[in-house]
């Protein structure tokens, strides 16, 4: 049963849907208004009528709606990122998590939804301004308990030991790999995002000099399918590139070379596990 304060994703159609908290007041919409007040005492999958008689659907708000709708003042890790962030990360209850780079907080929000309840995400932001608006959308979603904001720039070290996973979201990835070495356990992931291919390969080939093996580089695209009778085809317009994510797991140091003499450890294509096929 929905109640005041719960969150609620209000549904028309792909272009009209909302996701509001119930606190009264009215939710307007070209056609006609909700007052919100009608919501309270209702159940997830009922409809409420606009005063124009339109009909919405009250739906369950999940994490996908919860990025998507998130307020903005940067762009943001889309969902098929963070997807693939999370599992390959392991991110998941009592995890401890150390992310650079609030942004507006989506991905905060993911991290904060699966470390809880006894999990919690150290989130580094040096803009005041930014990490402010994360906040306030993680307090939105009733996820504060879950995640600290330090609004600091962080130059060589985090305040966090034995972590295990940290995720860096900044421009110049490669000057906090010694910092996230630090604090990483022995053997946790650490990721990023890059937007330039020249990023891309800095910050990989850097990852081999200071201690990181398993390296891996993707891109992460999403088709979406249009579904008709006879005639079901991809969408024309398709959410592709949004960025390069990578991912390294923390190794020894070799203490007597500068850098990491092993062979490359970038894993390719052709090294990806594969299951052995039964006719073999």
């Amino acid at each position: 049963m929905i109640a005041q304060g719960d969150l609620v994703f209000v549904y028309k159609d792909e272009r009209r849907n909302y996701l509001i908290k119930v606190q009264g007041g009215q939710m307007h919409t070209d056609l006609g208004y909700v007052d919100l007040t009608q919501l309270v005492g209702k159940e997830y999958g009922q409809a409420v009528a606009t005063n124009l008689g339109h009909r919405f659907y009250l739906l369950r708000p999940y994490l996908y709606e919860m990025v998507m709708k998130i307020k903005r003042k940067t762009q943001i890790i889309y969902p098929k990122d963070i997807g693939t962030i999370i599992t390959r990360a392991n991110i998941s209850p009592g995890a401890r998590v150390i992310e650079c780079g609030s942004g507006s907080g989506a991905l905060t929000t993911a991290l904060a939804n699966f470390v809880r309840p006894a999990g919690k995400v150290y989130s580094y932001d040096r803009n005041q301004e930014f990490s402010e608006n994360a906040k306030k959308n993680i307090e939105r979603y009733g996820l504060s308990e879950y995640v600290d904001f330090k609004v600091r720039e962080v130059i060589d070290i985090f305040d966090e030991k034995e972590v295990d996973f940290v995720m860096i979201d900044i421009g110049s990835q490669w000057d906090l790999i010694d910092a996230a070495y630090g604090s990483l356990k022995g053997g946790c992931r650490l990721a990023s995002i890059c937007p330039t291919y020249e990023q891309l390969t800095r910050f990989v080939f850097t990852l081999e000099e200071k201690g990181f093996t398993n390296i891996e580089s993707m891109e992460v695209l999403l088709r979406r399918i249009l579904v008709r009778r006879g005639k079901t085809r991809p969408e024309q317009q398709m959410p592709s590139h949004t960025g390069w994510l990578v991912f390294a797991s923390k190794i020894e140091r070799d203490p007597s070379a500068s850098t990491i003499t092993q062979e490359p450890t970038r894993r390719t294509q052709e090294e990806e596990p594969t299951e052995e096929s039964p006719h073999e």
